[in-house]
């Protein structure tokens, strides 16, 4: 309802309250009670003036047909599948694993319940920001373990390119002027000897980008940095995020369970990407999913 709501209102604005109600077949009660749920997922999105509705700012709407085309100009076999809304890209992609083909695109205009490291959630405006789900079927010996660093020296490469400089956390969020803009959350399946993958990213589209342009443009990032890592192994693409992190070289504290484990320089990441900490005792490394990184250096 909500986003049916909201597409009338991108069409018809501003309008009165009875004409979203005539339009949307709803009481005026009904009609108001939608508009306000929409405000309180994102406050101001609909506005009041003068007993009128209007979007606070025109929506940019993924397009399937659009998608295809641009996919198509790049030369990318891949196959989107566009959803109005979901609860996570991510547990939808991982729900129906088994229809879906490597390199398939799960997206939605508004994805209400998205998921980050530890269960984090991950909240994304809707019709704006960039909500994906890339499912992938890798071989046995494809170091899966390496794909946050792969997916965040994709996205590093792809704000770069529009001009807007930023900085990788480990293990795979990226930073602009130290706000976090963008997260990688990878999930992996096992199925007839296979690893069956989905590479959930949620960006925020701050720079209000094209959308449909934008998804396609993050989905040849991702795809070209998991063929350099085919071509040329690893040495080159850790180089490159070692060069483009937050806090190498500073002091960082090390946390597990909202528990300090341990305190030093970050150094290095080694070859399975795992962090390279030196303190008094000399260089440790922690590669665990279950750990998070403070910097204290600032």
């Amino acid at each position: 309802m909500e986003i049916k709501l909201l597409h009338w209102l991108d069409k018809h604005q501003p309008t009165s309250i009875a004409d979203i109600a005539k339009g949307l077949k709803l009481t005026t009660l009904e009609t108001l009670k939608a508009i306000a749920k929409i405000n309180q997922i994102q406050t101001g999105l609909i506005v009041n003036s003068n007993a009128t509705y209007a979007l606070a700012h025109r929506l940019d709407w993924l397009d399937a047909t659009k998608l295809k085309e641009l996919l198509q100009n790049r030369n990318l076999d891949y196959a989107p599948h566009i959803q109005d809304k979901l609860e996570s890209s991510n547990a939808y992609a991982l729900k129906h694993i088994a229809q879906f083909k490597s390199k398939t695109i799960v997206s939605c205009d508004w994805q209400y319940s998205g998921r980050g490291r530890f269960g984090r959630q991950w909240l994304s405006k809707i019709a704006e920001d960039i909500t994906v789900s890339i499912i992938y079927v890798f071989p046995s010996n494809f170091n899966i373990a390496l794909l946050p660093i792969i997916c965040a020296v994709a996205i590093n490469r792809l704000l770069k390119n529009h001009s807007i400089q930023n900085c990788i956390k480990w293990p795979n969020d990226i930073y602009v002027n130290e706000i976090k803009v963008a997260g990688i959350l990878v999930e992996n399946l096992v199925r007839n000897q296979e690893y069956h993958t989905v590479i959930g990213i949620g960006l925020d589209n701050f720079a209000a980008l094209d959308r449909n342009k934008l998804l396609i443009e993050l989905v040849a990032s991702v795809d070209g940095l998991i063929s350099e890592f085919n071509l040329f192994g690893f040495a080159l693409l850790r180089r490159e995020w070692l060069d483009n992190c937050c806090h190498l070289g500073k002091q960082v504290a090390i946390v597990q369970n909202g528990n300090n484990i341990t305190d030093g320089k970050h150094v290095d990441i080694d070859e399975q990407g795992a962090l390279v900490i030196q303190n008094i005792s000399g260089l440790k490394t922690y590669s665990s999913s279950a750990i998070s990184l403070l910097i204290k250096d600032k």
